[in-house]
């Protein structure tokens, strides 16, 4: 929070809706992205595979909703604004924690979400 400015002048439960609202949002970019991963792939099983064509959109098109979002949340809803401790993309201004957010962590979601569907092994319901 402090690479943010605005939310000290709100009461709590706004704060946590905000929070909360943006990590949905998150989520379904991401979903978004696997979807997109998908569609070049012509399959849903691309992650087991992870070719480069599906993962590079995948990341692509996290990475461009990303900083359109960031823009209408800063530039045009006023939802929140950057710190002056917070850096930013040159030309675009969009905050480097939202931009290492999604460089970061879904890199590493394909991964576990791999290495859980190709190690898991169904367990029968009844024994």
């Amino acid at each position: 929070m402090p690479y943010y400015v605005g939310f000290n002048s709100l009461d709590h439960m706004s704060v946590v809706r905000t929070c909360t609202q943006a990590s949905l949002g998150d989520g379904v970019i991401s979903v978004l992205a696997f979807w997109s991963g998908a569609a070049i792939a012509r399959s849903r099983g691309w992650i087991y595979t992870l070719p480069i064509s599906s993962t590079v959109t995948y990341l692509a098109s996290g990475v461009v909703v990303t900083i359109f979002m960031e823009w209408l949340a800063t530039e045009i809803w006023d939802r929140w604004e950057y710190a002056s401790i917070m850096p930013e993309l040159p030309i675009l201004g969009t905050g480097m924690l939202p931009m290492l957010q999604w460089l970061i962590l879904p890199p590493l979601i394909l991964w576990v979400a791999r290495q859980q569907t190709l190690t898991s092994k169904p367990k029968a319901i009844y024994s």
